[in-house]
C-alpha cells in the first residue's frame, strides 16, 4: 500500500503576516517614544525643578521711632507798671520881644510828672519740647505680619498683596518688627518657615540693635512655592532668646495663604 502526502507551501503568506506584525510594533514604538519624549521635555524639568531647594530674598526697611509733637503749655506774664507818656502841648502861642534879663538865675524848665498805670496778669501759650526719656527698663520685640501675596520674580519689589499665590508665579509675604520695650535691643535674630517643596526653615542673624520705638518692615520673596490651601507663613523674632525682654509671648505670627499649582 503507497501513502501519498502533500505539502502545501504556505512560507510566503506567513512571511508577509510577520512583515505586517513587525511593522505595526514598530510603528507602535516610535508613536510611544515620540509621546514619552513630550512628557518628558514637558513635565519632567518641572518636577526636578521643585525638587530644589528654594530660593528665599528678603528686603528690609528701617524708620526710627517718632518724635513726640512740642506740647503746648500756659505760661503767666506777671503784671508790671508802665508810665504815661509825657503830653506835649500843640498849641501856638504869640511870642512878645523884650530885651534880655541879665540878672539873676534863669528858671529851669518845668517836666509834667509822669503818672504809673498799673497793668494786670496775662496767660501766654507756648511750645514746650518735653526730650523723651534716656533707655530703661527692658526691650520688647513684637513681629505682625501685614500682608500676604506673590512675587513675580526673586526681587522683593516685585511683591504684590494676595489671598493666594498665583500658578507660576512665586510666593511672598511682609512683615514688621519693633520695639515696644523702653531699652535698647541689641543684636536679635530673624527665622522663617516657608510653604516650599522641600519645607525651608531660613535663620537671619545679626539683625540690627532697634531703641526704643524702632521699626523694620521686611519684604520676603521664596520659590518652589508648595500647592495647597491655607499653607503656613511663620516668623520669629529672637528665637534664641538673646534679647532680655518683657514680653516672649509676642516674638512669632503665623499667617495662611494659598497657593495655586
Amino acid at each position: 500500500m503507497e501513502i501519498t502526502t502533500t505539502t502545501t507551501d504556505q512560507t510566503p503568506r506567513r512571511k508577509a503576516a510577520t512583515g505586517a506584525l513587525a511593522m505595526v510594533g514598530f510603528i507602535t514604538l516610535i508613536l510611544i517614544g515620540i509621546a514619552l519624549a513630550i512628557y518628558a521635555a514637558r513635565y519632567v524639568p518641572l518636577a526636578l525643578n521643585r525638587l530644589g531647594t528654594a530660593a528665599v530674598s528678603l528686603s528690609s526697611v528701617f524708620t526710627p521711632a517718632e518724635e513726640d509733637e512740642p506740647a503746648l503749655e500756659v505760661v503767666t506774664v506777671p503784671a508790671e507798671t508802665v508810665f504815661e507818656p509825657i503830653a506835649t502841648s500843640t498849641a501856638t502861642t504869640s511870642v512878645v520881644a523884650t530885651a534880655p534879663v541879665t540878672t539873676g538865675t534863669p528858671a529851669a524848665p518845668t517836666t509834667p510828672a509822669r503818672q504809673p498805670v498799673p497793668t494786670t496778669p496775662r496767660t501766654v501759650t507756648v511750645p514746650v519740647t518735653v526730650p523723651p526719656p534716656a533707655p530703661h527698663g527692658l526691650a520688647d520685640l513684637a513681629v505682625d505680619i501685614t500682608a500676604t501675596g506673590y512675587c513675580s520674580s526673586t526681587n522683593p519689589d516685585s511683591f504684590r498683596a494676595a489671598r493666594e499665590v498665583p500658578d507660576s508665579e512665586y510666593g511672598g509675604f511682609k512683615f514688621a518688627v519693633r520695639n515696644a520695650g523702653t531699652n535698647n535691643s541689641g543684636r536679635w535674630d530673624l527665622a522663617v518657615e516657608l510653604p516650599t517643596t522641600p519645607a525651608v526653615k531660613k535663620t537671619y542673624a545679626g539683625q540690627r540693635t532697634l531703641g526704643p520705638g524702632d521699626r523694620m518692615e521686611f519684604t520676603l520673596c521664596f520659590t518652589e512655592p508648595r500647592s495647597g490651601t491655607n499653607r503656613d507663613l511663620i516668623v520669629r523674632v529672637d528665637s534664641g532668646r538673646d534679647v532680655n525682654e518683657s514680653n516672649e509671648n509676642n516674638n512669632s505670627d503665623t499667617a495662611q495663604i494659598d497657593i495655586e499649582r
